[in-house]
C-alpha cells in the first residue's frame, strides 16, 4: 500500500506531461500554414568577376556576362552596384568607365554605381568585380520533411508536419521582392490634384462625386424587340 501511494502522484505527473504535450502539438498543428512554415529572408551577395583584355576594355565574353549580371540586378538588386577593383591603374580605369557606360544603357543612374576596393582571393585571374546585394526568401522548415506520421492512427485531427511546404516554398521563390512576404507595402501619397478638386465642391456645396451620364449606369439593354417596342 505504501508503495502505491509513492507511485501514484509520478504517474499522475506523467499523464499531466503527456497531455500537456499533446495539446502543445495539437496546437501547432492547428496553426495558419504561414506561422507553422513561416518564410525567412535573408540578403545574399550576388558577384562576377570581370575579365578585361591588356587594354584593359571588356573581352566579348566578359561584356555579355557584364550585361547579364546588369539584367539581375535591375530585376532582383538592393542598393547600390558595387564595381570592386583590387588596385588602381589606367586599365582599371578604362574597365571602370566602360561598366558605368554599359550601365547607363540599361538604365542604371550613375548615382547608383559605387566603386570600392577588395582583396582578391589567391589564384584569382581578374582584379576587377562587379557586385550587388539581392533579397531572397526560403522556408528553413521545410529543409528536412516529415511525412512519416500514420494519420490512420492520428486522433487529434492533425496535419503531417510538413503540409503546406510545397506551397510556401513555391510562393518563396515566385516573390519578385522577398521583403513583401514579410510586410506590405506603404500606399503611395494621395493625389494632391484630386484632393483640391474634391475640396473645392464641398467648400461650393457641390456633390463631390464624378459627373455620371446614362451609359454609366450599369442598366443591362432593353430586351423587347423591335415589334414590341412598337
Amino acid at each position: 500500500m505504501i508503495r502505491t501511494a509513492q507511485t501514484l502522484p509520478v504517474l499522475v505527473l506523467a499523464l499531466f506531461a503527456g497531455a500537456c504535450q499533446s495539446f502543445d502539438e495539437r496546437y501547432e498543428a492547428s496553426l495558419p500554414t504561414d506561422q507553422r512554415l513561416p518564410f525567412q529572408v535573408a540578403t545574399e551577395v550576388s558577384l562576377l568577376e570581370v575579365q578585361t583584355d591588356g587594354r584593359g576594355r571588356l573581352t566579348g565574353q566578359s561584356q555579355a556576362d557584364v550585361e547579364r549580371f546588369l539584367r539581375s540586378y535591375k530585376t532582383d538588386g538592393s542598393g547600390a552596384l558595387e564595381i570592386q577593383s583590387a588596385g588602381g591603374g589606367r586599365q582599371t580605369a578604362v574597365a571602370e568607365a566602360q561598366i558605368r557606360d554599359i550601365a547607363s544603357i540599361y538604365g542604371i543612374p550613375r548615382s547608383h554605381v559605387a566603386v570600392t576596393g577588395y582583396t582578391p582571393q589567391p589564384g584569382s585571374a581578374g582584379s576587377l568585380r562587379l557586385a550587388f546585394a539581392r533579397y531572397t526568401a526560403s522556408v528553413p522548415a521545410c529543409d528536412v520533411q516529415d511525412w512519416s506520421e500514420n494519420l490512420s492512427t492520428n486522433l487529434n485531427n492533425t496535419t503531417y508536419p510538413s503540409f503546406g511546404c510545397a506551397t510556401q516554398t513555391n510562393i518563396a521563390a515566385m516573390a519578385a521582392d522577398p521583403r513583401d512576404l514579410l510586410e506590405a507595402r506603404p500606399m503611395d501619397p494621395s493625389s494632391a490634384e484630386r484632393r483640391s478638386v474634391i475640396a473645392d465642391k464641398y467648400e461650393k456645396g457641390e456633390s463631390p462625386s464624378s459627373s455620371r451620364t446614362s451609359g454609366d449606369s450599369g442598366k443591362i439593354a432593353d430586351p423587347k424587340s423591335g415589334t414590341e417596342r412598337q
